[in-house]
């Protein structure tokens, strides 16, 4: 299995690296719902990053690898896109099912095709126009604008996959030979002090009842928290961490046009587990959602290869 992972092309190498890496993201995301009415999305993010930079300090030693960034202006700005991205994602996770929230986060392969044409003239051609379209009829239909449940905070996960896509596009043209650890660390520590900063402010300023209600994980301040807490944020920063290594390593060797198709395993690992778990499924209208927005990843990538 290496002999083949170091014959075959960084795309191959990629696309595996990327696969497993948002499998276990699946996993993981799936029981953030065993801690989500402990705790607001801001005490969540800091006590997970507590466990993931001790793992990386650690890994690091022993494994040799820089924790220091070398190029640290398109390190930080990977860093602020990552953390938007991830902020917003996990901050509207417990108010719908989590597949059609990570449908609206990986709508990033549509982001990354438009920003790349935008920003970097990559020429797009009608197959790759036709992916974008498919997709955005995804996002509406899981999205369901116009309808009684719909709400303002429906469009997050649509919003974090665009930040997600740029910050995703920097890894690919910027910090290819950046150490993955450093990377890593970065995100870590920043996500980290964004949520002790997101849980204070809430504390110290509480939003109206009504408001806190509609989205308790949103708008929740500190809270006292047990044992079994702290035991499941271990368990869930060791998957976010082996997830981002390897998820991060694979942007840095592989296209990010071309690999980012791959990202949508995650629908299937978190359906999986959200059945699995939690007896989650989206309705029918959302799965048609989700099977476009596959479709135009898919449309995406034959699109690429004809002018590979």
């Amino acid at each position: 299995m290496n002999a083949w992972f170091n014959r075959t092309s960084p795309e191959n190498r990629g696309a595996l690296l990327l696969v497993l890496g948002i499998s276990i993201f699946g996993f993981s995301d799936n029981l953030t719902l065993l801690v989500s009415d402990q705790v607001g999305v801001g005490q969540f993010h800091l006590s997970r990053s507590l466990f993931a930079v001790l793992l990386i300090a650690t890994l690091s030693h022993f494994l040799g690898y820089s924790i220091m960034p070398v190029r640290w202006k398109p390190l930080i700005a990977r860093t602020v896109f990552m953390v938007i991205a991830i902020l917003v994602y996990f901050s509207v996770m417990p108010m719908m099912p989590i597949a059609e929230a990570g449908a609206g986060l990986f709508t990033s392969p549509i982001f990354v095709l438009l920003f790349s044409a935008f920003f970097f003239k990559e020429h797009i051609g009608w197959r790759r126009a036709l992916a974008v379209a498919i997709g955005t009829a995804g996002v509406l239909l899981i999205l369901k604008p116009g309808q009684a449940g719909f709400s303002p905070f429906h469009m997050l996960p649509v919003l974090s996959g665009a930040s997600y896509a740029l910050g995703s596009i920097i890894t690919y043209r910027y910090l290819g030979d950046e150490s993955p650890m450093a990377i890593l660390m970065s995100f870590f520590v920043t996500i980290g002090l964004c949520g002790a900063l997101v849980a204070s402010s809430f504390a110290i300023f509480p939003v109206p009842d009504s408001l806190h209600t509609q989205a308790p994980f949103l708008f929740t301040g500190w809270q006292s928290v047990g044992t079994d807490f702290w035991l499941w944020m271990m368990v869930i920063a060791i998957g976010a961490s082996l997830a981002l290594s390897l998820m991060t390593r694979a942007y840095q060797i592989a296209k990010t046009s071309y690999t980012a198709i791959y990202e949508y395993a995650y629908l299937l690992s978190v359906g999986i587990f959200g059945w699995m778990f939690w007896d989650i499924t989206p309705d029918l209208i959302s799965l048609a959602g989700i099977i476009c927005i596959i479709i135009a990843g898919i449309v995406i990538v034959l699109a690429q290869q004809d002018i590979s």
